[in-house]
């Protein structure tokens, strides 16, 4: 009998894992499909070369992956159960002494599986991707100059005008930096001014920069230095926050213990992280819906019957993932918009959709 089971738990695992890779290569080459229709344009018009193409959408597949693997866990689940339940294949398990726990429990336990190696590479792969993918389509195909990198999240950044932006954190949200230098030379390259100012903000209504609580040095060619302090002023500068946001990274090119990192220093400086918590949260809670998913798929599957049971499967799946993503990216957007906390917005879809699948299970 122990034989029997293992025998019985890696056949219910081929039958998944067949499925998952048969979903998850249709999956890809849909999305392929549709990321190539929408940017051929921008290829073919910036004259984009054919290998910074194939790498673009080559990095992209990472994220994707990550994008479609809960629905393809869910579809997996699902249509292995159906047919195995077509065949009377479960019949025949349940009358060699096979409990309906026995015969989901290796499913549960792969899904929960692909969870911590999605987190692992939403941790690892993911993030650099996408930074790959971002560099391509602005460097390479866009053509434009990168003037701004990013180091340990503080950016710096060579504008048009020869001013060199030194940047501890900015929020991209609220236009807002914090801890600001500016080093600004003249033609020839020599540094006649440093600016250092605690906070600098984005004016809309007058479309310039205001700096708070500042020091202006200034260097002449006789190697002189006077200061001048400020509590409040503008600077005559051409950059907008436009090309900061570009400079900076996006929490989807942070790993979860650089965006924790970078939430601890924007909370040190009195800047509102709520959005970024949010993120954070979702990055632990999205590896998960895999799991989640799959529990509540099983029972659906298990009670299908033969007639039209895997068309019924297949329109069963879509509204359970439909349904999920919905309520997810609702949670999310109410999570940044701070009308849920942090926590709440990324878990409660989980935890609801688990109490659900385990209520049907039992």
């Amino acid at each position: 009998p122990e034989d029997g089971m293992s025998i019985l738990s890696r056949y219910i695992l081929t039958q998944f894992f067949r499925f998952v890779g048969i979903c998850q290569a249709g999956a890809i080459t849909l999305f392929l499909m549709a990321e190539f229709i929408e940017r051929i344009d921008d290829l073919v018009e910036k004259k984009a070369a054919f290998v910074d193409g194939l790498l673009y959408f080559l990095f992209k597949i990472p994220q994707l992956i990550i994008f479609s693997i809960p629905l393809t866990v869910l579809l997996a689940s699902v249509l292995s159960l159906l047919l195995l339940s077509r065949g009377n294949e479960i019949v025949a398990m349940r009358a060699c002494g096979a409990s309906i726990y026995r015969m989901v429990t290796p499913i549960l336990i792969a899904s929960f599986g692909i969870a911590i190696i999605t987190f692992v590479a939403n941790e690892y792969i993911v993030p650099a991707s996408n930074q790959r993918v971002n560099h391509i389509w602005q460097v390479k195909v866009k053509k434009i100059a990168p003037r701004g990198y990013n180091r340990t999240n503080k950016i710096w950044y060579r504008s048009e005008d020869n001013t060199i932006w030194q940047i501890n954190i900015f929020d991209p949200f609220k236009d807002r930096m914090l801890g600001v230098t500016l080093y600004r030379l003249n033609e020839e390259n020599r540094l006649y001014q440093r600016i250092d100012a605690k906070e600098a903000k984005w004016i809309p209504h007058v479309k310039r920069w205001r700096f708070d609580d500042g020091l202006i040095h200034r260097f002449d060619e006789k190697g002189d230095i006077t200061q001048e302090a400020f509590t409040a002023t503008h600077f005559d500068l051409k950059d907008v926050p436009s090309d900061f946001k570009q400079s900076g990274k996006k929490p989807e090119e942070m790993s979860w213990a650089e965006l924790r990192n970078y939430i601890t220093a924007m909370q040190s400086s009195g800047v509102d992280t709520t959005r970024y918590i949010v993120d954070l949260w979702a990055k632990l809670s999205t590896p998960f819906i895999c799991f989640v998913l799959a529990l509540v798929g099983v029972p659906f599957s298990i009670r299908s019957n033969r007639s039209g049971g895997v068309a019924l499967g297949v329109a069963m799946t879509i509204a359970i993932g439909a349904g999920y993503l919905i309520l997810f990216y609702v949670g999310i957007s109410l999570g940044h918009a701070s009308r849920l906390p942090p926590l709440v917005a990324a878990w409660g879809p989980n935890v609801i959709f688990l109490m659900g699948g385990t209520y049907l299970l039992t």
